[in-house]
């Protein structure tokens, strides 16, 4: 839980969770006084406020089966809510409230029950009596109740809140009861409006038969007419008797031309022409070719036997003479018979030809006749089954008026809660306890962070960040003295021991051959005068090289030391206009080696990355035994993120009763954030006259820093 609190906080880069919570350790006392004091106002007032109850039911409004259309319309979720929603506004409508209203038994109900309500001291005071009417009763009903439908059903939930259980109880069951006896009334009203206007289309109904059935006896009259049923029966079957002839004369005309033109091409030949099938099968002709074969082979035998003049054999070819003669006279015959026969069938095939259009010809002109009887016979049958549609509804109208009942059906009735739903005396109490406690902490958290400034090493403490130095208040300076280097003008001075200190607990906690980055959260706030001086202190015992790393600034030590030649510094060498070699420089009067910004003015972060600065640092520090960086601060730019990844170790300056706490915290967050962390603070211009800086400063040795102490609210 701590960890997502910790979490929270960094997201919004204010602060450590543990400052915190010495903010509330500092303010505990006002904080749960405050909480107390009005959390006690809540409840006092909340055990006078006017108390509400709530009454609950369950319905299920049933759909009109009878309006179900088409499948569609039964799985339509549309549907369904549309329905639902028409209901609702039925149940919440000035009709079914004007039901109730209209009760007197129920409205002196609701006044009695008014009456016996008891009201608290401050109620009796400050609100006047109400007067129970029908208005009053009506703004109840319609403010107070309320209905919601379950998803994807037809359950609906009403509720009711009243200053009394049975009043909600009773509005609840009003409701209800007004909601049935409006659903009844409703669909009575409909069926007997239903009825009146059936009733009317069956009288107009009743006229259009008679109507109908005039028209239709007029045309039979007209048209000679009684029942063209059969007659269009046997006109249909005498069209295909006649059609029936004609094509089978038809096959026996083209059989016979067939015959004439088979006879034509014989040319009298008599065995072509008794090829033919017709001629061939004449039982006359048939039986002379039978006497001719027999003729024949009584020749041959003759032949055998006599000469060609014998009598016999004369007698057999006289014989065979006269039998073809008679064959040629049947053929000639038979062939005139076909052709007889032939122009026979022709008329025959005309004839009949005309008989069948006649006929087709009747038959159309009783089709017509029938087509113009039946409309008016439908016509009739239309309006007669209308007619006994129309009867069977004013039948079903009747009995429907009779047997009327609501589709509501009632799950759950509404219930009696003896329990109030408000006010909640504890339950107010508990949670303005707890949201009183956090505004003010809140506001009190604000102004800490917004407000506050560090006064003094205290505190700082709850950060668990080690002090390594606090530097007195310097109100005036010697004359000629400068505080950029107080620590050689002024060596006997309470600052320049402040350097020393500084300078012991530097040395015994950090290793040598090493990388300090000094910054602040703000500009002014004494980061360059203690890391030079601090520098200084340094080179008495050891190789120390200064590097003034704040490019986007015009350098300070270039415009204090007046050097002998052109400056080139830390913006030459990242550029790479100057090797290294060109840009150090000895401070006049010691043994301290410094780089200067140099005069190009550029982001950091645009030209060079975190390693290749700490590769760059890793080189200088093979050479001295401490690197000194002075960067620009936290707050304004982005550079001291970079360099804060590529140093050993970073201290921080804060300026006593100048650096506000917000900026402050803000800062270290925003060097965590990048994965580098605060290794020391030093406490700049603190005033060392006040006694609490003594006690402090003499209970912490440098040696022995307690970095576990509690914030002391009274020195901030």
């Amino acid at each position: 839980m701590l960890n997502k609190i910790t979490n929270f906080i960094n997201f919004f880069d204010v602060g450590d969770l543990r400052f915190f919570i010495l903010i509330g350790k500092k303010n505990f006392k006002n904080l749960v006084i405050i909480t107390l004091l009005i959390s006690t106002l809540v409840y006092l007032f909340s055990l006078n406020i006017e108390k509400k109850y709530i009454s609950e039911a369950t319905i299920v409004i049933s759909p009109d089966e009878n309006k179900i259309v088409n499948i569609e319309e039964v799985y339509s979720i549309d549907t369904q809510r549309n329905r639902v929603n028409n209901q609702i506004a039925i149940l919440k409508s000035d009709e079914v409230l004007e039901y109730i209203l209209e009760d007197k038994k129920k409205q002196l109900e609701f006044e009695r029950l008014y009456s016996d309500i008891k009201s608290s001291f401050i109620q009796r005071i400050f609100k006047k009596k109400t007067k129970v009417d029908k208005e009053y009763i009506k703004s109840v009903l319609r403010n107070n109740f309320t209905l919601t439908n379950i998803p994807r059903s037809d359950v609906l939930k009403l509720t009711f809140v009243s200053k009394d259980p049975k009043i909600s109880q009773l509005a609840l069951r009003s409701i209800i009861d007004s909601y049935q006896r409006y659903e009844v009334d409703s669909k009575i009203q409909i069926t007997n409006y239903a009825n009146t206007k059936i009733t009317s289309r069956l009288k107009d109904l009743a006229k259009q038969i008679d109507e109908a059935e005039k028209k239709l006896a007029n045309y039979k009259k007209e048209n000679n007419l009684v029942d063209t049923g059969n007659v269009k029966e046997l006109k249909i079957k005498e069209i295909e008797s006649i059609s029936k002839r004609i094509i089978d004369a038809k096959q026996e005309f083209q059989k016979k031309q067939n015959d004439l033109l088979s006879i034509k091409i014989a040319d009298g030949d008599i065995d072509a022409l008794l090829a033919i099938e017709d001629l061939r099968t004449i039982k006359s002709i048939t039986s002379i070719k039978d006497d001719l074969s027999a003729n024949k082979s009584q020749i041959q035998s003759l032949s055998l036997v006599y000469k060609d003049a014998h009598p016999k054999l004369v007698k057999a070819y006289d014989l065979e003479k006269n039998l073809k003669e008679q064959l040629k006279e049947e053929i000639d015959i038979s062939i005139e018979q076909k052709a007889f026969e032939l122009g026979n069938l022709d008329s025959f095939i005309k004839l009949s030809n005309e008989e069948l259009k006649i006929a087709t010809d009747e038959l159309r002109i009783t089709e017509e006749k029938e087509a113009g009887m039946m409309k008016f016979s439908r016509e009739v049958e239309s309006s007669e089954k209308l007619y006994e549609s129309f009867l069977q509804r004013v039948k079903e109208t009747n009995e429907a008026q009779n047997l009327q009942v609501s589709k509501l059906k009632i799950i759950e009735t509404p219930s009696l809660s003896l329990n109030p739903i408000s006010p909640q005396p504890n339950k107010n109490f508990i949670l303005s306890l707890f949201f009183s406690f956090i505004i003010f902490y809140s506001l009190v958290s604000y102004k800490e962070l917004n407000a506050s400034v560090v006064k003094s090493p205290e505190a700082i403490d709850s950060l668990d960040i080690p002090q390594v130095g606090v530097l007195p208040k310097v109100s005036k300076l010697k004359r000629g003295f400068h505080i950029l280097q107080m620590f050689l003008e002024d060596s006997e001075s309470n600052f320049s021991e402040s350097i020393r200190s500084s300078r012991a607990i530097i040395e015994s906690k950090f290793k040598k051959n090493s990388s300090y980055m000094i910054t602040s959260s703000n500009p002014s706030e004494g980061k360059t005068t203690y890391a030079f001086n601090l520098a200084l202190s340094l080179e008495k015992s050891s190789k120390v090289l200064f590097i003034e790393a704040d490019i986007r600034r015009p350098s300070v030590l270039n415009s204090f030391y007046k050097f002998d030649k052109e400056i080139h510094g830390l913006g030459e060498i990242i550029s790479g206009s100057h090797v290294l070699k060109d840009t150090i420089f000895k401070v006049p009067g010691t043994n301290l080696d410094i780089i200067t910004s140099g005069e190009k003015r550029f982001d950091m972060s645009d030209i060079v990355n975190k390693n290749q600065i700490k590769k760059f640092f890793d080189v200088l520090k093979l050479e001295y035994d401490y690197v000194i960086i002075d960067s620009p601060p936290v707050q304004p730019v982005s550079d001291t993120l970079i360099l804060a990844q590529a140093t050993d170790y970073n201290l921080f300056l804060i300026r006593s009763e100048a650096t506000r706490t917000v900026t402050f915290m803000s800062s270290i967050k925003k060097i965590q954030n990048v994965g580098s962390k605060i290794h020391g603070v030093i406490i700049n211009d603190l005033d060392t006259s006040k006694d609490s800086y003594y006690a402090y400063y003499y209970n912490y040795s440098p040696y022995h820093y307690n970095y576990n102490k509690y914030y002391n609210p009274k020195s901030s």
